[in-house]
């Protein structure tokens, strides 16, 4: 039917990326989960599931490259001492069609706006 699914993926109001201006999530307007459900809702979206994601520290040291495996498999158990840098969450989205407008009646006597106009002829 109408509608369909989207995944919003955005900078996390508590992660360390959206506090460095040096990534790109440093930039524009961080949310958290329910920041993000609550715009999500206004706008008739229906939150299916959510993920945390980026939890390796932005850095170009080489020990936090080297065990930036270590910082996703670990990050997400461990969620409350290092916060993910992204939030991303599934969310559905029913459109019903519109109410077809025009007449709710049925014209039972419709006026003869052609009355006098020739009809052709069948043969």
């Amino acid at each position: 039917g109408p509608g369909g699914n989207a995944l919003f993926v955005v900078t996390n109001r508590t992660g360390l990326w959206a506090r460095r201006d040096k990534t790109p999530f440093g930039f524009g307007r961080p949310y958290s989960l329910g920041q993000l459900e609550s715009q999500l809702r206004r706008h008739k979206f229906v939150p299916l599931r959510h993920l945390s994601a980026l939890f390796s520290p932005p850095s170009h040291h080489s020990w936090v490259v080297r065990s930036a495996d270590w910082f996703e498999r670990y990050g997400g158990k461990a969620s409350f001492v290092l916060p993910a840098g992204a939030v991303m969450i599934e969310v559905t989205k029913q459109v019903h069609a519109p109410k077809r407008g025009g007449l709710t009646e049925v014209v039972r006597k419709p006026l003869e706006a052609l009355g006098g106009v020739a009809k052709p002829v069948s043969g």
